[in-house]
């Protein structure tokens, strides 16, 4: 598993202020989600962003709340990538998605499968989605709740990894999501459907976990 640079710090809150982002952390699907299904994405030249997802994570991002990528990328296993194609997409990624406004706290890799040809990355995982070392990791890291958090993905994998963690999950249905809802809707019955992120993110931004105003003494 590969972690990303070190996240970028948002700005503090003022000592005394109770307000709370909408989530501690959202965790976002790469292919299929972020960015346009493309198999084995190994060319930054082939990116394409998600049509209007840049605009409402903005708004998260502004609120406070913690940007993740979280990619299984088995094409390494499988020998159809390395790691500098897989490093470089990633950080195209989060250039074009920066530069419209978006910064990421981090991106989180699963190089493994249980079938690859690579033998050191041939290997049943629990950072492997919906596996959830990666999350976890990343939120013990940050010192975020699970709970406050939410996953955004097509692929049944992805939502499991949320329903795992005990995080708000939504479903889109691009990539591999129409195949995938069916799977999604029979053992993830609480998640958001959505048709595509903007609309996941919409979704969520009005669910968003409201925080208890502080009790005041007697």
């Amino acid at each position: 598993m590969r972690a990303s640079r070190k996240p970028a710090r948002g700005k503090p809150v003022p000592r005394g202020a109770t307000r709370r982002p909408p989530f501690d952390a959202l965790f976002l699907d790469r292919d299929g989600t972020l960015v346009v299904e493309r198999g084995f994405l190994g060319d930054p030249k082939d990116i394409r962003l998600a049509a209007g997802a840049a605009e409402r994570l903005r708004v998260f991002a502004r609120k406070g709340t913690a940007l993740f990528i979280v990619t299984n990328q088995s094409g390494l296993a499988r020998g159809f990538l390395t790691w500098e194609q897989v490093d470089a997409v990633n950080a195209e990624i989060v250039r074009r998605y920066a530069a419209r406004g978006v910064p990421f706290a981090g991106v989180l890799v699963c190089p493994h499968h249980p079938e690859g040809v690579v033998a050191s990355l041939r290997r049943r995982c629990r950072c492997r989605k919906p596996g959830t070392l990666l999350h976890e990791r990343a939120l013990r890291a940050r010192g975020l709740s699970a709970r406050r958090s939410a996953v955004v993905g097509d692929k049944w994998d992805d939502v499991g990894s949320g329903v795992a963690l005990g995080a708000a999950t939504a479903h889109v249905l691009t990539g591999h999501g129409r195949r995938e809802r069916p799977l999604v809707i029979a053992r993830a019955p609480g998640a958001i459907l959505a048709t595509t992120l903007a609309d996941a993110l919409d979704q969520l931004l009005s669910r968003a976990p409201t925080r208890r105003p502080p009790r005041r003494s007697a």
